[in-house]
C-alpha cells in the first residue's frame, strides 16, 4: 500500500503541451467509502482505491484486464470522466500532471503534482501558469466531479474556454 502526496490546482492558463508525453484517460467511479475507481490510461487498465483524506492518503492500485473494466465501467456515463493527461516536467524532477478534460467538462484544466516526502509537498512553490489551489476542496476531486459536476463558482471561472479561449 502506498501514500499519496499530492496537491492539485485549476490552471490559469495551458502551458504549450506540444512535445509532452500524454496519455488518454477515461476513469469510472465505483464507489465512497473506499473510494474505487477503474481506469484506462493509454493501454493499461487499472483498479485503484483510496482512503480518506486531500493532501495525503492512502492508495492501492491494481493493474486487471480489460474484460474486467468493461464489466466494472458498466453501462452508464454516469460517474466518469475523460481527459488528456500531459507529463509537464518541473524543477526539482517534479512532475505536473496537466489534465485537459473532454466532454461536459470541455475547457476544464487541472494540474496535480505528487511528492516523495510531506516536506517537499510543503515546500513547493507552483509555476506562475498554475492557478487557484485546491487540494483541499474535496468538491473539486476527481470523484465528485465525475459525481456531481463542476461547483458553480468553478463553472463560471472556465465556462468562456468553451468558445475556444486558452
Amino acid at each position: 500500500m502506498g501514500i499519496e502526496r499530492e496537491r492539485k490546482f485549476i490552471l490559469k492558463t495551458l502551458p504549450n503541451l506540444e512535445g509532452y508525453e500524454k496519455k488518454i484517460i477515461i476513469q469510472k467511479y465505483l464507489g465512497t467509502k473506499p473510494e474505487l475507481r477503474v481506469r484506462k490510461i493509454g493501454e493499461k487498465f487499472i483498479i485503484t482505491k483510496k482512503g480518506e483524506g486531500t493532501h495525503t492518503r492512502r492508495e492501492e492500485e491494481m493493474e486487471i484486464s480489460e474484460r474486467l473494466f468493461r464489466f466494472l465501467e458498466g453501462y452508464e456515463e454516469e460517474k466518469s470522466i475523460k481527459k488528456v493527461r500531459h507529463y509537464v516536467p518541473l524543477t526539482k524532477g517534479l512532475i505536473a500532471e496537466v489534465d485537459v478534460y473532454k466532454g461536459p467538462l470541455e475547457g476544464f484544466y487541472s494540474a496535480e503534482v505528487e511528492f516523495d516526502s510531506a516536506e517537499d509537498m510543503k515546500n513547493f512553490d507552483p509555476p506562475p501558469w498554475f492557478g487557484l489551489e485546491v487540494t483541499h476542496r474535496k468538491d473539486l476531486s476527481n470523484y465528485s466531479i465525475a459525481t456531481f459536476g463542476l461547483p458553480e463558482d468553478i463553472m463560471e471561472k472556465f465556462s468562456n474556454r468553451k468558445k475556444g479561449e486558452k
